[in-house]
């Protein structure tokens, strides 16, 4: 399940009993997300907690998200990511591409 908060002006995604990102969670979340990411200067945090890893499709769902917060001005921030799913982004060199924090207080200071 794609969980989505509002905290003040940011919107925070968790996941829940979810620990693999693939096609179904990614199409699901870009769905959820859909209004939210065409929103000007919109701040979206993901929890990246509970999952452990992401398939093809799962960082395409991420890459499209990110081009269409950045396309409309506003910030991502990853949070949470276990240890497993830092060295998938890092393998395909995405950890410089995406804000990533170690967690959310960290992640919340990161927005300008």
């Amino acid at each position: 399940m794609v969980n989505i908060e509002k905290i003040g002006d940011i919107t925070e995604v968790k996941f829940e009993i979810i620990r693999k990102i693939n096609f179904l969670v990614g199409d699901q979340l870009l769905t959820k997300l859909q209004k939210t990411l065409e929103t000007p200067n919109v701040k979206i945090l993901i929890n990246m907690e509970h999952i452990q890893f992401l398939d093809s499709s799962g960082f395409a769902s991420f890459l499209t998200i990110l081009k269409t917060i950045n396309t409309n001005h506003g910030q991502l921030v990853l949070y949470n990511l276990s240890e497993t799913a830092y060295e998938l982004f890092k393998v395909l060199q995405l950890h410089n591409l995406f804000k990533i924090a170690n967690s959310k207080d960290n992640a919340l200071k990161s927005f300008k």
